[in-house]
């Protein structure tokens, strides 16, 4: 019997290539499906989808960043524990069973650039030398390793507070990104995998009971808080003033990045970076003036700061006419927002009083954010008033959202509410405030 030549030829299937698909898989090397205005691989990836190239190769969209889960944050203390703080010694570490992560000298080099260079671009100057001992002190068993005996030892012994490491390395980066004005493959990718690894030890390590957290690993927890706080303003899924929110067409992500500053909130409380034996102790004073803001003022305070036709538009004047009671206005959702816009009017935002600006989040009501959802122009007014006053401010991780958002919530409000004159007025009178006109 003669064999069959064809058999034992291993068939290739034939399949039709994607000639028109997205830069973005052509880049990855992967079979686009061609969808528009997205791709299915561009979506799952968490990356803006390129066909146009309006966006960067690979550019991480709001989707594609790893988010803390608010819902998991057990606020209970255990009924044992009488509220007395635990020595590192005596707490249980909560990452003796996080997956194993061996450093990589690329790593310890990104750890490098971040003491050098990125911590100074986010940390107070009259207390960065507080900041950076603090940093330090919290990945010290990373910075102190020799690499060729790294392997020589389990993964979970090289750093106490892995999460805080991975999203250290994921703002560095992203700062790199920033720097080189372009994103490449591989830094996407570390973004994405520290970002996904910081998050997930964090959310391990806040689902555990207070008191089985050592005094480090809490430290950890709010030094993390603020590093996330950054990379969730970076992220914008825009290029242009057009495709940023709220001009957009409406999207079930459209301000998904503000569930963060919840997250941090939370995270504030399990922390609790005010404690005696913490190491934030020494700008304890610094952390206690920007929680002092009150945020409920009284309507002859907001009137010092604020315009008449903002408190009007947001339902809080009191004039004898006025259908609006006390009652009403104190459970208003525009009232603690309106509140601590008053009190930051007369400031101007810097390197040093930053976080009070960032303050401005911890305001705002579940409430509010619907009403934001909405496009309701007094909640939109209120932020557009914030992000004048964080223009000035300079921050590589805050610019492109500021700047975006800020044109379009001018441009939807003057197109969606040209009838209303206390609208334009307003938008008129922030862009003067400011000096940034909507087409400069």
């Amino acid at each position: 019997m003669t064999a069959d030549p064809t058999l034992g030829k291993r068939k290739i299937q034939s399949h039709r290539k994607s000639r028109r698909g997205c830069r973005n898989c052509k880049l990855r090397k992967v079979k686009c499906d061609e969808r528009r205005p997205k791709c299915d691989k561009c979506d799952k990836y968490g990356i803006l989808c390129n066909y146009d190239l309006r966006h960067d190769d690979l550019q991480l969209c709001s989707t594609g960043a790893s988010a803390i889960d608010i819902t998991i944050l057990d606020f209970s203390p255990n009924p044992t524990w009488s509220g007395s703080s635990k020595s590192d010694a005596s707490a249980s570490s909560c990452t003796e069973e996080a997956p194993q992560y061996r450093p990589t000298a690329q790593d310890l080099d990104t750890l490098g650039r971040f003491f050098t260079r990125t911590i100074y671009t986010l940390a107070s100057s009259n207390y960065m030398h507080i900041y950076h001992d603090i940093y330090s002190k919290l990945v010290k068993s990373v910075r102190s390793i020799n690499i060729s005996a790294t392997w020589r030892k389990r993964a979970a012994d090289l750093f106490q507070n892995p999460f805080l490491f991975h999203i250290v390395l994921a703002v560095t980066h992203l700062h790199d990104t920033y720097i080189q004005q372009s994103s490449s493959a591989s830094n996407f990718e570390a973004i994405a995998r520290h970002w996904s690894l910081g998050a997930t030890l964090l959310n391990e390590a806040i689902s555990q009971p207070i008191c089985r957290l050592s005094s480090s690993t809490r430290d950890a927890m709010w030094a993390c808080a603020g590093l996330l706080g950054c990379l969730a303003f970076s992220i914008v899924d825009a290029d242009s003033v057009e495709e940023a929110w709220p001009l957009k067409p409406p999207d079930s992500n459209d301000l998904r990045w503000l569930g963060f500053c919840e997250g941090k909130s939370a995270i504030f409380k399990i922390s609790d970076p005010l404690r005696d034996d913490s190491m934030f102790l020494p700008v304890r004073d610094q952390m206690a003036y920007f929680m002092s803001f009150k945020p409920d003022l009284p309507l002859s305070e907001l009137r010092k700061t604020l315009p008449d036709e903002l408190i009007e538009l947001c339902s809080l004047d009191l004039h004898p006419r006025s259908i609006t009671t006390p009652a009403a206005v104190s459970k208003s959702p525009y009232l603690a927002p309106m509140s601590m816009l008053a009190q930051l009017m007369p400031q101007e935002c810097n390197q040093d009083n930053r976080p009070l600006f960032l303050g401005f989040f911890r305001t705002l009501q579940p409430r509010f954010k619907d009403l934001l959802i909405k496009k309701d122009p007094g909640a939109l007014l209120l932020l557009l008033f914030w992000y004048s006053k964080v223009l000035a401010f300079d921050a590589w991780w805050l610019q492109k959202r500021a700047i975006l958002e800020y044109r379009a919530i001018s441009r939807y409000l003057i197109k969606a509410h040209s009838d209303d004159e206390r609208v334009t007025k307003l938008v008129e009178l922030v862009q003067r405030s400011c000096g940034i006109e909507l087409n400069s």
